[in-house]
């Protein structure tokens, strides 16, 4: 590879301001630079005629050779140098041979010849060691600058890319902006939830104030909505004023997409609660099959369109302030986790059915003393149709139905029920020819209060418990939610302590058992969500994925600065077996911490009587007894089962 010809830059080759150009200065040092090595042949010309003509020690002066050989080494280049010096030899050796006695040292011509030469050698050395020194030192110049300009061009181009990501990033889902960027969107059906959410009286107070108090107020209640959204995997679609579009289940595809956006939907409401404000919150979401993607040509965004939009806007529209009401598919998905009434139709004016609800009163408290009988129920379902509330009715007039076939009355009255049943329990949605059903979420289900699930005398003595955890719900919920587990942290959590408690552990190890049952399954959020809510048998590798979680976990307590080591040894052992058949470590018997192998049965009972997409939901009684199997498995610690089995036989 040749070497570059272009030494240092001088000062011959900088930038000459604008202001400069075309004086005398500066057409003086271009004609310079244009004639360089002119200069050069006439110095080195002018210097031998001073030399051999005007100084009488030709021998003593020969160095000053040197200058201009050294200054054409960083002007010129090695090559040039090497000439020049080769000029000056051959000028001296002209002149020593014109004129020996010039040269004459002891009166020696030899000596003169030898001298020349070795000063000669020198001088080609110099001029050739320095322009090579110098080469070197050009290249690793121009390389320092091309390197400097390539890291100025990117450094340019990265932050014109970072002020572009946090423009489209501030403007669009981060989501959406990276699966954008990657080219991985595109138009395709799939079932998904919408919610949309607006503010009652809004508009009045947008008239009646300034616009920068509007905006800033609207703002900063967006502010408090939109981590919330975030939390439970929602896409905000559209801000639509003082309204929301936001769809769960895309871009990224949750299978638990109806109860993210009901939860969603509820922790809005009670956050809004908690505001003061001078708006209430209407949510509405259905859910369904929609086409979802890029819309528009030159001004793109994430959408979705189809039928459950409209129904999730029409939803909002007639629902009542403070309320999430969601319609007949929604609700479905979400009917084990979330409480829920159906919406009669009936202009939602229910101020005037409280005597109605006082006389159903009367004859629930009669029903409880006296027992069913076939007028009763009549009165009571006569209560329920006059409330529309249909189905309710027809199953009071069936039960009388059974103790009184003959009945013509209860006949006719369930007769009409039926017919009724659709246009009492249905509501015609704002452009849709058929009534949907309609249901007002009430609540999420407390599994702990469950009686199937926890004893009462159990759940009403450990609740407060729940106090000691100090970790705001929402944390675990938004994960819990992800594979339908909802409440399986808080019954793992409040069961360990009383099993702790049963087995006479002291508070402070009992207070952390707590927090470590709770907190445990916190890293399923790095679990590809298709595995957690897999109804088949999982593949090796997707075991593996699954059992990464435990380390999560410890990282995500860590990150939320719960770092008390034997807090996380508890979560990390929380698989280990008895018969150290189990992971991360396989350790077993008393090898495995206490907190370990409580955690371990209490997180299995909570398993077996919870629901899970593939099957239903077990009894404690049948979950006592597969825990007994397990035993003989050699899963868990038999003592620790045996106080589970002490503690519920205790409230039997």
């Amino acid at each position: 590879m040749s070497t570059p010809e272009s030494p240092l830059p001088s000062v011959f080759e900088t930038e000459v301001p604008a202001d400069l150009v075309g004086t005398w200065p500066i057409r003086v040092r271009n004609f310079l630079a244009k004639h360089l090595e002119l200069l050069f042949v006439c110095l080195i010309a002018s210097m031998v005629a001073a030399v051999f003509y005007l100084v009488p020690y030709k021998i003593a002066f020969l160095n000053l050779f040197y200058l201009p050989v050294l200054a054409a080494a960083y002007f010129l280049g090695r090559r040039k140098a090497v000439l020049g010096g080769t000029l000056c030899i051959l000028l001296v050796v002209f002149f020593a041979l014109r004129h020996p006695d010039w040269f004459s040292v002891e009166g020696t011509k030899l000596n003169t010849m030898m001298l020349v030469a070795v000063w000669g050698g020198f001088l080609i050395l110099t001029s050739a060691g320095i322009g090579s020194l110098q080469e070197r030192l050009a290249k690793g110049f121009e390389e320092t600058r091309q390197l400097y300009e390539e890291l100025r061009r990117s450094r340019v181009t990265e932050e014109m890319k970072e002020k572009v990501e946090k423009t489209l990033y501030s403007t669009m889902d981060p989501v959406v902006a990276k699966l954008a960027t990657e080219g991985k969107l595109r138009f395709e059906k799939r079932d998904v939830s919408i919610m949309f959410t607006d503010l009652t009286n809004f508009t009045s107070y947008s008239d009646q104030n300034r616009p920068d108090v509007v905006l800033e107020e609207l703002n900063s209640f967006l502010g408090q909505m939109e981590p919330i959204i975030d939390m439970f995997r929602g896409h905000i679609d559209k801000y639509m004023g003082d309204g929301v579009m936001v769809e769960f289940g895309a871009p990224v595809d949750y299978d638990r997409h109806a109860l993210l956006a009901v939860l969603a939907g509820w922790k809005m409401q009670e956050k809004v609660n908690t505001l003061h404000i001078p708006w209430r919150l209407r949510v509405g979401i259905a859910s369904g099959s929609t086409i979802v993607g890029m819309m528009g040509v030159r001004r793109q965004a994430y959408s979705a369109i189809g039928d459950r939009v409209n129904v999730a806007k029409r939803l909002e529209e007639i629902c009542q302030p403070d309320k999430v009401y969601v319609d007949e598919p929604t609700y479905r998905a979400v009917e084990p986790f979330v409480a829920a009434n159906k919406v009669r139709n009936m202009g939602y004016a229910r101020e005037a059915d409280r005597e109605i609800l006082e006389h159903l009163t009367a004859y629930e408290e009669k029903l409880a003393h006296e027992g069913e009988s076939p007028d009763l129920l009549y009165e009571m379902g006569k209560i329920h149709f006059q409330l529309r509330d249909a189905s309710t009715a027809i199953r009071h007039f069936e039960r009388a139905l059974a103790l009184d076939p003959n009945s013509t009355k209860i006949k006719l009255a369930y007769a009409d029920a039926n017919i009724k049943k659709d246009e009492f329990e249905k509501i015609q949605l704002k452009g849709k020819l058929q009534k949907v059903s309609v249901y007002e979420v009430t609540g999420i289900k407390d599994r702990w209060a469950e009686t199937t699930v926890i004893p009462p005398a159990i759940a009403e003595r450990y609740v407060k418990a729940a106090l000691l955890i100090e970790v705001p719900e929402d944390v675990v919920l938004s994960v819990e939610a992800l594979d339908g587990s909802l409440g399986h942290a808080r019954v793992v959590a409040l069961l360990s302590y009383a099993l702790a408690d049963r087995m006479r552990l002291n508070e402070d190890f009992k207070t952390t058992i707590l927090r470590a049952a709770y907190l445990e399954d916190i890293g399923k959020e790095a679990v590809p969500h298709h595995i957690l809510n897999r109804t088949g048998s999982l593949t090796e590798q997707e075991i593996k994925l699954l059992e990464k979680y435990v380390d999560e976990s410890v990282a995500s307590m860590k990150r939320l600065g719960y770092v008390d080591p034997r807090l996380l040894e508890i979560v990390k052992h929380q698989h280990e077996m008895w018969n150290g058949g189990g992971y991360p470590d396989g350790l077993a018997g008393e090898e495995i911490p206490l907190g370990s192998r409580i955690t371990a049965v209490t997180g299995a009972y909570s398993a077996l009587t919870s629901w899970r997409p593939y099957r239903e939901a077990g009894d404690s009684r049948v979950a006592l007894s597969e825990i007994r199997k397990g035993v003989d498995k050699g899963r868990y610690d038999p003592n620790v089962v045996d106080a589970l089995v002490g503690l519920f036989n205790m409230t039997a």
